[in-house]
């Protein structure tokens, strides 16, 4: 999943005049001023998950400048007497960076049991430096990126930006050919693109960029077809870019792309994957939601579907060894001794349960809707059973998410390698979906303005930050529904 940067929280006229905005209501005093009719003000949890606004990229490069003319100033003297050596030293820094930091392993049927996953991006890499295709350069870019978050550097951000132009054009000139053109480097390269804008975060339309960016690679997966992905590289590949169709439909509610069925239900594929079953209950749960916000309502076959899909997401239980049914996973050893391969293993492990955790909440979610409905059209004792059941199950899965979730981030911090990075990231979807449920409350937004203000102290991710600020204005602005149970 992808979220965007802090927006302005200004009135469209403001905006646009480039005007400070006192967020008045109802109308600002700039407009009041002008005698301009105010619009009022953007959804700003739309603006932040969803990202309904248009590219500003620009504007924010000028503010970045701004607010650290004099630091870029240095840069600007230093780099004039840099030596080559000196840049390249900083690329194989962040090169480095990123492959510590960022690089998420595939764990296949085959290696569950032991190790830490498999590097597949590695190897693309490998072959790239020989080739001189884009892979390389798309790495180096994200590591600035994050080298620039965490150092609060604008010069990294820019120079990330600028790699990341180079990495493109490598791209598109591979693009031309049909040797290269479905190869794996080019595949990858644009899931890359999408997770430098996710690192970046350095625009409200990062995260709309990052959606073209899937949708390219969808399209070169769509024409290399199923039975070109059967060795552990392009399965792994195939596998990242999945992940992340699966999840932007979940949040937006919109249809699954037609092509990705016979990829989730191939057998030859489904041979070495990791727990083909889960995906197809996924894409199952995208569809209904999918159903729903087309339709506007959930009828009785759509709830029977959402029920259905909260006992199959309860039954499932992943090959890990690790994994204990009906528990939420735990760290077994020493975090003072944890390395690699450990962190790699169990931000997996916790992911599994992060994901079916969050599926049974959004199946819940539509439940609570039937119910609701059902409640209206016939206020009797049966109906209001149905209601407070389906609000309780809900709450009790927030809550154990909750708890999840916050246990994960003090297991995630403790950790010696690097890798913990990703366990990090992995904790804002939980922190999205707690946002968004109905059964969400003001101490849940509390619950998620501290937490995600922990997550961008301890591991530097922008969007945590953006998150946490949003969660405290959403507490101090306007009161926030409450579900209660009926009668």
């Amino acid at each position: 999943m992808g979220f965007s940067g802090k927006p302005s929280k200004g009135c469209a006229p403001c905006r646009e005049k480039r005007t400070k905005c006192d967020l008045r209501q109802p109308s600002c005093t700039q407009c009041k001023r002008k005698q301009r009719q105010c619009v009022g003000y953007r959804n700003e949890l739309d603006i932040i998950f969803r990202n309904e606004t248009i590219p500003v990229t620009r504007k924010a490069e000028r503010r970045a400048r701004e607010k650290s003319a004099q630091s870029e100033q240095r840069y600007a003297c230093r780099a004039l007497t840099a030596q080559p050596s000196r840049q390249a030293a900083l690329g194989d820094e962040a090169t480095m960076h990123f492959l510590a930091n960022w690089n998420e392993r595939f764990f296949s049927a085959d290696c569950l049991y032991s190790g830490g996953g498999f590097d597949y991006i590695l190897p693309v890499l490998q072959r790239d430096l020989d080739t001189g295709g884009p892979v390389p350069e798309i790495i180096k870019a994200s590591g600035l990126a994050a080298l620039g978050n965490i150092r609060a550097a604008p010069e990294l951000l820019t120079k990330a930006r600028h790699t990341q132009t180079e990495a493109i054009g490598l791209l598109n000139r591979q693009l031309q050919d049909p040797r290269t053109q479905t190869s794996d480097s080019s595949i990858l390269a644009i899931i890359m693109l999408a997770i430098f804008e996710n690192i970046i975060c350095d625009s409200p339309s990062t995260a709309k960029t990052m959606g073209y960016h899937l949708t390219g690679a969808s399209a070169l997966i769509e024409m290399r077809g199923p039975s070109r992905f059967n060795d552990s590289i392009s399965h792994a590949i195939f596998s990242r870019i999945r992940g992340f169709i699966l999840g932007k439909c979940l949040q937006t509610r919109d249809p699954l792309p037609e092509f990705i069925l016979p990829f989730l239900y191939d057998e030859s594929m489904a041979q070495r994957d990791f727990e083909p079953t889960f995906w197809r209950l996924i894409a199952r749960l995208c569809h209904v939601r999918a159903h729903h916000k087309v339709q506007g309502f959930v009828d009785l076959a759509m709830a029977q579907e959402a029920q259905l899909l909260m006992a199959e997401f309860e039954a499932w239980q992943p090959s890990f060894p690790e994994w204990a049914t009906g528990e939420r996973p735990t760290f077994r050893g020493d975090l003072r001794y944890s390395n690699e391969d450990a962190t790699h293993r169990f931000v997996w492990l916790t992911s599994a349960w992060t994901n079916k955790q969050i599926a049974r909440i959004l199946a819940a979610e539509l439940l609570i809707d039937w119910a609701r409905t059902e409640l209206l059209q016939s206020s009797g004792l049966p109906e209001s059973r149905l209601y407070n059941d389906a609000v309780h199950k809900q709450i009790l899965l927030c809550e154990e998410l909750q708890v999840g979730t916050e246990y994960f981030l003090d297991t995630f911090k403790e950790f010696q390698s690097n890798a913990k990075m990703l366990g990090g990231y992995s904790l804002l979807w939980p922190f999205y979906v707690l946002s968004t449920a109905v059964t969400s409350t003001p101490h849940t937004m509390i619950w998620i303005a501290k937490q995600a203000q922990r997550v961008a102290e301890e591991f530097g991710i922008p969007q945590a930050k953006a998150i946490s600020d949003f969660s405290w204005t959403v507490i101090r602005s306007s009161p926030f529904p409450i579900v209660t149970t009926a009668g």
